[in-house]
């Protein structure tokens, strides 16, 4: 019996790059895919300077966003 060469790389075959969505796209479906305010997504966004993002990554700034301590 033959042993393949073949090597692979550890990663799934079906592994897929993480999508990109534009910031106005994330804002818009901000209640169905966060379940949060397009509000909070705008505040969590400010100062971001990236016009694009993964789901993953808008939704950890809003987590960041929303642990914020609040200075008075």
């Amino acid at each position: 019996m033959k042993k393949s060469t073949t090597q692979t790389s550890g990663k799934p075959d079906n592994a897929a790059e993480a999508t990109l969505y534009s910031k106005d796209e994330l804002i818009t479906h901000s209640q169905a895919l966060f379940a949060s305010q397009p509000e909070v997504l705008i505040g969590a966004l400010h100062g971001c300077e990236e016009n694009e993002l993964t789901i993953e990554a808008a939704n950890q700034r809003i987590q960041n966003f929303l642990q914020r301590k609040v200075l008075a």
